[in-house]
């Protein structure tokens, strides 16, 4: 009977990397051409990020403590506005399925015009919301000063971040990713010398501080924006008039609107309920606060190739569903989540045995203005990154099963779970062990594990009920014979 099951299991295993699954529509090579510039864009802004909080790390431990609070917030606060403007990739990408190409042009400058329209509204709701929410969170004043720096810095970005978003739709929903990786790895070598000369004032500028990292990405999104804009209207005019077909249309808006706001939402819901943790976590003291903003950072560099693939898998599955090919649409998750598991399973291999080695390059030895214990913060951070191998592997598939609902249209239901689980077990379980039981940081992120694993398990029933089959995002063609094949599923 062992024997059976070992010779299944093997046989399955196998089976995950025989030559088809390399080659075959919607395979590991097709995955990887659109991914890997993708995870390069995001490895680059992982970058920024990382360059950003090392050199507050040196600068005082109570701007690393300050910076990812506020990063968080801010990020929150845009997040509905940035991943519905985001939906107008999958848009693009069914289009480019159906061969459409006039579709995929209307639908970028639509989504641009949709996105300029949320950078003005952006530019009066972020100071007023973000800064009574910081002066207001209970956080030691010093560290509330910081954050409130860093968001005020940082303001520029969302919207420029909106507006660029819609034009590199126009190519990652294509699936031409390198262009996009090229323009924003030029945005991570503008960001970290910005960031680096306005935090220490180097040429004769005053030293900044965490304002100064804010700006320093401003400038570089501001950059890519430009940037983006140019490869857009400069496409060749023969295979797509990117300078003709600029009418604004209200049928794609509304098709932007009634997709992308579901997946919007998701996104803000996830995003504010983990920045009111965050804001909890505070209360347990400036070390707690410390070594999540720390543990988080390093946990960048294990999420690294997650939303890279998020996408890809987003995309590709969305161009099969344009050219009709359901059954090759429906492979392409579980591909994308071997892929992704693989390296997690290989940033794990740090967290359990040199966790030193990442938490020097953002620990400080200095005491700062409040006094902070940092070989405390140090074990906390191991802690926290001991949780991270098994919640990583979790929302990898959570992750990966919202890029290929996503990719569907499948939006509405993924929201409910978000909705749910975020603010019926995350939140209140996080209350009722910070301010009733006490709880220590490691039993915070313990919750935190418990919450992501039932998320990805709803996000894997939703797709598995197949209802993501059903939608129409765009009018597709008469969908091609295909010959059904057996290929392992998503777990």
């Amino acid at each position: 009977m062992w024997n059976t099951i070992v010779h299944k299991l093997l046989r399955t295993f196998l089976g995950y990397f025989s030559r088809r699954q390399f080659y075959e529509p919607g395979g590991y090579r097709e995955i990887w051409t659109v991914a890997w510039p993708l995870i390069i864009l995001n490895a680059s802004n992982t970058i920024m990020m990382i360059s950003n909080r090392a050199f507050l790390a040196w600068n005082s431990p109570e701007e690393i403590a300050a910076s990812m609070p506020a990063g968080q917030m801010f990020f929150t606060l845009m997040a509905f506005f940035l991943i519905t403007t985001g939906f107008t990739a999958t848009i693009v990408a069914q289009y480019h399925g159906a061969n459409d190409r006039i579709g995929c042009v209307r639908a970028a400058w639509n989504g641009f015009y949709f996105g300029t329209a949320v950078a003005a509204l952006l530019v009066v709701l972020l100071p007023l919301g973000g800064a009574w929410i910081i002066l207001h969170n209970g956080h030691d004043p010093t560290i509330a000063r910081y954050e409130l720096e860093y968001f005020i810095g940082m303001l520029p970005c969302a919207g420029l971040a909106c507006m660029e978003t819609a034009l590199l739709s126009f190519f990652t929903g294509r699936g031409h990713t390198t262009l996009v990786a090229t323009i924003k790895i030029i945005g991570c070598c503008l960001c970290i010398p910005l960031n680096y000369i306005l935090i220490f004032g180097k040429f004769g500028l005053p030293p900044l501080g965490i304002l100064g990292a804010g700006m320093a990405n401003a400038l570089a999104s501001l950059a890519t924006m430009l940037i983006s804009m140019g490869f857009f209207l400069f496409q060749d005019q023969n295979q797509y008039a990117t300078r003709r077909y600029r009418q604004f249309e209200w049928s794609c808006v509304r098709k932007l609107i009634f997709f992308g706001t579901p997946a919007g939402l998701q996104t803000f819901i996830r995003n504010a309920a983990f920045a009111i943790v965050i804001m909890m976590v505070g209360h347990l003291g400036n070390e707690a606060l410390a070594a999540a903003s720390i543990a988080l950072s390093i946990n960048m560099i294990g999420n690294m190739p997650m939303i890279g693939l998020l996408d890809a898998t987003s995309i590709i599955t969305g161009q099969y569903i344009g050219r009709g090919r359901l059954m090759v649409a429906q492979r392409i998750a579980g591909r994308s989540l071997r892929m992704l598991w693989s390296w997690m399973l290989l940033a794990a291999v740090f967290y359990l045995f040199f966790p030193d080695m990442l938490i020097r390059i953002f620990g400080s030895r200095a005491r700062g203005e409040v006094g902070m214990d940092m070989a405390l913060v140090e074990t906390q951070v191991r802690t926290i990154l001991q949780l991270a191998v098994v919640f990583n592997l979790f929302d990898a598939l959570r992750f990966i099963t919202m890029g290929s609902l996503r990719g569907a249209g499948d939006t509405r239901v993924p929201l409910v779970i978000g909705m749910a689980t975020s603010w019926l077990i995350q939140i209140p379980g996080t209350v009722l062990l910070i301010y009733v039981f006490e709880a220590t940081i490691g039993q915070v992120w313990g919750l935190i594990t418990f919450y992501i694993i039932v998320d990805a398990a709803l996000m894997v029933w939703r797709r598995r009920t197949g209802a993501w089959k059903k939608i129409r995002v765009i009018e597709h063609p008469a969908p091609p014979v295909e010959e059904p094949v057996e290929s392992p599923e998503l777990p």
